[in-house]
């Protein structure tokens, strides 16, 4: 937590509360540019495969914010690093905690997260889609239609007179696991009502079916926000950002997605002016530092319509183009103020397949072949733990194919229950080939 441009090395925490591999690759990708890189992250989580991160911390559910406060004052960092939306939160509750505390290692903590994050003004914004939206709305900037229903106040779907199909979007929501598209009324009421569960839970949809019954007028835990659909094209713009200034940025169009809302599994850089710009001026009028991304949809004319603001490491801030755009590099160019040492290979392809996704997507995808896969293949340990997880999954994935093509009425009322996931309902017997092989 000292002055970073007086140190030979500058470290950095990679902080992940979920198993994902954003906190694996963004890590690496800091380790080449010249990042001490330590990572706090779940036991089993998949980084601890990644040689080049110096060291581990345990990130414990139980007590989250003691573990923070226990990696940060072990690795005393220059930088923190977040992979998903709830890091986020836990370092925005640390710092409302440290900012009140009277221990000069706290404040210090609390310094700490808004060099990262930015000022604790940004924090709502950045927290809550309703409030990013809102404030994007009063910029002048293209957003959906959006109507707001704020949390403790009861809902009532008939008083909104709404044009379906709604995008339903929770607040203080990690992706696509809060988002619905609900066709009526009905499907309305349980899709609100299942996302004020929190997304771990397996039965969210039955909660959902009964609290949404329109007999109960139950005041609200989250708040809500009903969007208006965009057609076209989603897409995506990564940056990193220095106390309101952008130093780099990526843009892409999603090519194939891993399922219907979720993450890309192939992507197409793109240069999208007006993406670039509404990214800028949303960094600098919230005065953000660290690796932010935006979503955006382009329409039939490639007018940017912004959806939402991710205060994080995206799935592709660890990119490094041929042209020398990298945001790990600009990072660390701005702490240190000289060029990097050393970087990744460069992704000389406008058409790229992240790893693993395109994989989980499809084994024998084409794209695998036809353009860049963006695999990590100078840390062989972290790509065959991926791959062992992928195929523990895939046998997962067959049994659930059995089952619905032998039990369909099981499968269907256990979907209904939200007991297992319905994103792969009504898998036909035929995708059998589609099965990750045995490694």
């Amino acid at each position: 937590m000292s002055k970073c441009s007086n140190m030979a090395q500058l470290r950095i925490l990679v902080f992940a509360t979920q198993e994902n591999v954003l906190a694996a690759r963004i890590s690496i990708a800091l380790a080449y540019v010249g990042f001490q890189v330590a990572a706090l992250t779940p036991p089993g989580h998949c980084v601890r495969k990644a040689r080049r991160v110096r060291q581990q911390f345990a990130y414990d559910a139980g007590f989250p914010l003691e573990s923070i406060i226990r990696a940060i004052n072990r690795w005393n960092p220059h930088l923190l690093a977040c992979t998903d939306d709830f890091a986020v939160m836990q370092l925005q509750a640390l710092h409302q905690r440290a900012a009140a505390s009277r221990d000069k290692t706290e404040r210090q903590i609390s310094d700490l997260i808004e060099l990262s994050l930015g000022p604790s003004t940004s924090f709502l914004a950045t927290r809550n889609k309703s409030d990013f939206l809102a404030l994007a709305e009063r910029e002048g900037l293209r957003c959906p239609k959006t109507i707001v229903i704020p949390a403790t106040c009861p809902f009532d779907s008939e008083r909104a007179k709404l044009n379906y199909p709604v995008v339903v979007k929770a607040d203080q929501s990690d992706g696509g696991r809060c988002v619905r598209v609900v066709t009526s009324d009905a499907d309305l009421r349980a899709a609100v009502w299942e996302l004020q569960t929190p997304c771990t839970w397996r039965a969210r949809r039955f909660f959902g079916a009964m609290l949404g019954s329109s007999v109960l007028m139950l005041p609200l835990r989250r708040t809500i926000s009903l969007q208006e659909p965009i057609v076209g094209r989603p897409s995506n713009r990564a940056v990193v950002c220095w106390q309101g200034k952008v130093l780099a940025g990526i843009s892409v169009e999603a090519v194939e997605v891993t399922h219907d809302r979720g993450p890309a599994s192939v992507v197409r850089l793109i240069d999208h002016p007006e993406m670039t710009m509404i990214s800028e001026r949303m960094i600098k009028r919230l005065n953000l530092s660290g690796f932010v991304g935006f979503d955006f949809i382009l329409d039939s004319s490639n007018l940017a319509w912004l959806l939402e603001m991710n205060p994080r490491v995206t799935q592709i801030s660890h990119f490094f183009l041929a042209d020398g755009t990298s945001l790990a590099g600009s990072l660390y160019g701005q702490m240190k103020r000289q060029l990097p040492p050393s970087a990744l290979g460069a992704i000389h392809r406008d058409l790229i397949a992240l790893f693993p996704n395109e994989i989980i997507r499809s084994p024998f995808s084409s794209y695998l072949n036809s353009c860049q896969h963006d695999v990590p293949w100078e840390e062989p340990d972290l790509v065959r733990t991926v791959l062992n997880r992928m195929f523990r999954a895939g046998i997962r994935k067959r049994a659930r194919i059995l089952l619905e093509f032998y039990f369909p009425a099981l499968v269907g009322a256990l979907v209904r229950l939200g007991i297992v996931d319905a994103s792969r309902e009504s898998y036909a017997l035929s995708q059998l080939e589609e099965i990750t092989p045995p490694l």
